[in-house]
């Protein structure tokens, strides 16, 4: 195994054609509509609550219709990217966001609406990955942990959009109309991908392993799960994938606002234009880390400061100062976005264990762990604050000392996710820079 600290040999680094360009930016719309359709009910769910005549326990079970489905797609879809080939999917991807929002804007019924938020999570589940498997068959190997953060950067635009865009729009015409207005416009991104979207150059075959065909390269999902997932440094990249993302995942997207205002005392307005900074960061992040990695010669160097930052992240909310700086609370949220640019910088270093034939796979299955650590640690710091909360011994002990409670689990796993990182660095393989 190569050490990851080698650059790639000359005959390695190819142009890039101006068609890559298009096939990157039309995989990105698509996530990045996808990424919209799964985010979109907050900012109108009351709308949505009062028309459907439904409380906000129904409303919980349809938003978390999607987030499940599209959590348990992850590994699907890198299989079907790997059989089927990326356009499929993504027009598939595209054909069932339609479907789906169009039949939402029609609901009548919760039962209703919840099987279509889930086939919304279905069909966005089917957006990224296939996404990023496009991006691995028409560029250079060395532009491949910058594709896969230009795709991840396009669902900052559609948060935005998801905003007051939308919460504009349903005000004017209704959520309704919002969300079929979405569907035809998935039906325009489809008509894209169908005319304009090809798996791979056509002047360039699909590579052949061994000399076996492209129908005998194709395995069985059972067949390439086993292959991945009995991998030891498969569960190593997921461990340091999963503590990368921990931070934006459990503090940015859930508890940096209550944490903002309940410890630091800041109003609802000025703790949301805090925040405000996150999106920079989040925007920001992914091409800055790559060209870290490019100009450091390492892509695992990059993965291992952003770890050691983010026990920062975690250390501060737990020990860091009662009354703390305007700048030290803007610097906290334009860096918490940051780790979850890693994620193109691992699937590099993941993609180069694996024969390419099964990339998609592996792609898939290490974007399924971050999920599912997230969703665990969101729960576990909730618990604990309600549980701090409550207890005689430490109720009154005030909101400092609930939060530096509940992170602490957070600190634990961001420091073995660090361990990890180191370890994979003596093992990772050749990272493709300069």
């Amino acid at each position: 195994m190569t050490n990851n600290n080698i650059a790639p040999a000359a005959n390695e680094v190819k142009k890039v054609r101006p068609a890559a360009i298009l096939m990157l930016a039309l995989a990105s719309l698509v996530y990045m509509l996808a990424a919209l359709e799964r985010i979109s009910p907050p900012v109108v769910a009351l709308d949505i609550m009062d028309s459907l005549r439904i409380g906000p326990d129904d409303m919980g079970l349809i938003f978390s219709a999607t987030f499940l489905t599209y959590a348990l797609m992850q590994p699907l879809a890198g299989h079907c990217a790997d059989r089927f080939a990326p356009k499929r999917c993504l027009a598939m991807c595209a054909a069932l966001l339609a479907l789906s929002s169009i039949w939402f804007s029609q609901s009548q019924s919760f039962f209703s609406a919840w099987l279509s938020r889930a086939l919304v999570g279905l069909a966005a589940g089917l957006a990224f990955v296939p996404a990023v498997r496009l991006s691995a068959n028409w560029l250079p190997e060395k532009h491949f942990g910058m594709a896969s953060t230009c795709i991840l950067a396009a669902s900052a635009f559609s948060n935005f959009l998801a905003g007051s865009p939308l919460a504009r729009t349903a005000g004017q015409h209704g959520w309704r109309f919002s969300f079929l207005a979405l569907g035809l416009i998935a039906l325009v991104v489809l008509a894209l991908v169908l005319l304009v979207i090809s798996d791979r150059p056509k002047t360039e075959g699909r590579p052949k392993e061994n000399g076996k065909s492209e129908a005998e390269e194709k395995q069985s999902l059972i067949k390439t799960a086993k292959l991945v997932l009995r991998a030891p440094v498969f569960w190593l990249i997921s461990l340091v994938y999963s503590g990368t993302d921990l931070v934006y995942d459990v503090f940015t997207g859930l508890w940096a606002g209550p944490f903002l205002k309940e410890v630091h005392g800041l109003s609802s307005v000025a703790a949301g234009n805090m925040l405000s900074t996150a999106a920079v960061g989040f925007l920001v992040g992914g091409p800055l880390l790559v060209m870290l990695g490019n100009r450091w010669g390492s892509y695992s160097k990059v993965v291992i400061c952003m770890c050691l930052m983010n026990v920062g992240i975690t250390a501060f909310i737990i020990w860091g100062p009662k009354e703390a700086a305007p700048w030290m609370l803007q610097l906290l949220c334009l860096a918490a976005p940051l780790g979850i640019h890693c994620t193109g910088l691992l699937f590099a270093i993941g993609k180069s264990f694996f024969p390419e034939k099964v990339t998609g796979a592996v792609i898939g299955f290490l974007n399924l762990m971050p999920f599912l650590v997230g969703a665990v640690m969101q729960s576990v710091v909730g618990r604990i604050l309600a549980f701090v909360r409550t207890s005689p011994d430490s109720s009154s002990l005030g909101a400092h000392f609930h939060y530096a409670q509940a992170f602490k689990p957070i600190l634990f796993w961001c420091v073995l996710s660090t361990l990890a990182a180191f370890w994979l660095k003596k093992k990772a393989a050749v990272t493709f820079f300069k």
